[in-house]
């Protein structure tokens, strides 16, 4: 799969936009970050094999047509796969409810990978661990987080406003 992944990077003219979802289970989830995913002009979505939804036909009636045309890369290793995109000169930025830094320090201008967590836990730690840099979306009122598929949307689309 990672030279299916290559050969996408090198068909890119301008600077890589992915979004890694890590174990993300439930289709309507998947659904709709590949909705937004497409809406923000990312160039594939990663997601796991093992402990992840793939493409069924109810992530694709959510995904609203984004499905058949968005690449969905469903990978073996998550871990080798976001070395070997950092191996090319992508920065990976994960998203996590306690991060330090907010997702409006962050310089999304470059070549990059979002990574939003499963729906209960967030990040993986070896997931988190090859982040270069990790953010959190401020929050103000009494929730302690977002859905995962409206955390993706945010940071893609804050993404989108930097790099366009």
């Amino acid at each position: 799969m990672s030279k299916e992944i290559e050969k996408l990077l090198a068909s890119v003219q301008d600077q890589p936009f992915l979004l890694i979802l890590d174990t993300v289970q439930d289709p309507h989830n998947l659904g709709a970050c590949i909705r937004s995913a497409n809406a923000a002009g990312v160039h594939a979505v990663i997601i796991p094999k093992d402990k992840s939804v793939g493409v069924t036909d109810v992530v694709k009636k959510v995904a609203c047509g984004a499905a058949e045309v968005t690449p969905v890369f469903q990978v073996t290793n998550l871990a080798r796969t976001i070395e070997m995109l950092k191996s090319r000169g992508i920065w990976i930025y994960g998203a996590a409810d306690n991060a330090e830094s907010t997702i409006y320090h962050q310089n999304f201008s470059g070549p990059l990978a979002l990574v939003m967590g499963n729906e209960g836990f967030g990040l993986r730690r070896l997931t988190r661990d090859l982040c270069d840099f990790v953010f959190k979306i401020p929050m103000r009122g009494t929730v302690e987080c977002l859905n995962v598929s409206v955390a993706t949307g945010i940071c893609l689309f804050e993404a989108a406003r930097q790099r366009f």
